[in-house]
């Protein structure tokens, strides 16, 4: 039988690893604006690995989980100074939760689902289509 601590953790990264995730990009207005931003900033999108002498993709700007959250603390602040409340916590997960429903209301496949949000397991995937269950 596992422990409280092992089932809450089940599916994780070890705590201290680092776990990095693409975010596929589908609004066709937001990518257009990236690629001119890009484009007009001149940013590089691939270097010259100096070990192997391969071109790499760069990543344009790497977001970590306390950035997430003090950008979602900071609008959830600035939503309550408006008088704005929300029903349910906001957080990253918030988010997880709200994208993989939205995703299975748009028709997209539970498997493709699973690979979008980085899940070995598809009951991993299953546990965020029961929000609303």
């Amino acid at each position: 039988q596992r422990t409280e601590k092992a089932a809450r953790t089940a599916g994780r990264a070890p705590a201290g690893s680092q776990v990095h995730r693409l975010v596929p990009l589908s609004d066709h207005h937001y990518v257009s604006q990236l690629q001119m931003m890009v484009a007009t900033l001149k940013i590089p999108l691939e270097r010259r690995n100096k070990r192997t002498g391969r071109m790499e993709k760069v990543r344009i700007w790497e977001i970590t989980d306390r950035t997430v959250r003090t950008w979602l603390s900071e609008a959830v602040e600035a939503a309550a100074a408006d008088g704005v409340t929300f029903s349910v916590p906001v957080t990253p997960h918030t988010f997880r939760h709200s994208y993989a429903m939205h995703m299975l209301y748009a028709g997209i496949p539970l498997k493709v689902l699973q690979s979008l949000m980085g899940h070995k397991s598809i009951s991993s995937t299953e546990v965020y289509t029961k929000v609303f269950a």
